[in-house]
């Protein structure tokens, strides 16, 4: 299940909606090869509000957590976001920051994915330095979120 099919579920968006902001994320990769996650584009235009993505982080990452088709690391990652998602922010990382740094996770695991699938001679490096950066953010999520 991806990220919008969660809105869809939870009646935050409609089909229509998100095949709109698929073709803003489309157009943005190709103009500036940089793929906004779709969230932050339907929550940047106003179609959902800070709670529903919120909520729908929420759901995403439960279902990552249990999908047994993912990789391990995808899986334990989803747990830790969940888990400092859910954690109270008075005197801690705020809501925003904790995304901030799961989209980050998220974007160096889509790299790993990407780099696993390619032909490059270096690519084993790289994806060892991806999983060591993955692996420092998931510890400050776990000390500071």
């Amino acid at each position: 299940m991806r990220f919008g099919e969660v809105l869809i579920e939870l009646g935050f968006i409609d089909k229509q909606k998100l095949d709109v902001a698929l073709q803003e994320q489309e157009y943005t990769l190709k103009t500036v090869s940089f793929a906004e996650p779709i969230g932050l584009i339907l929550l940047r235009n106003g179609v959902i509000n800070e709670k529903e993505h919120y909520q729908a982080v929420l759901k995403y990452f439960e279902y990552l957590s249990k999908n047994k088709s993912r990789p391990a690391y995808i899986r334990s990652t989803a747990k830790i976001a969940l888990k400092a998602l859910r954690r109270d922010t008075k005197g801690r990382m705020s809501h925003v920051s904790k995304i901030a740094l799961i989209n980050k996770i998220q974007e160096n695991e889509e790299k790993i994915l990407q780099l696993q699938k390619s032909r490059l001679q270096k690519k084993n490096n790289l994806i060892k330095h991806l999983k060591l950066d993955i692996e420092k953010i998931k510890k400050d999520l776990e000390n500071f979120a």
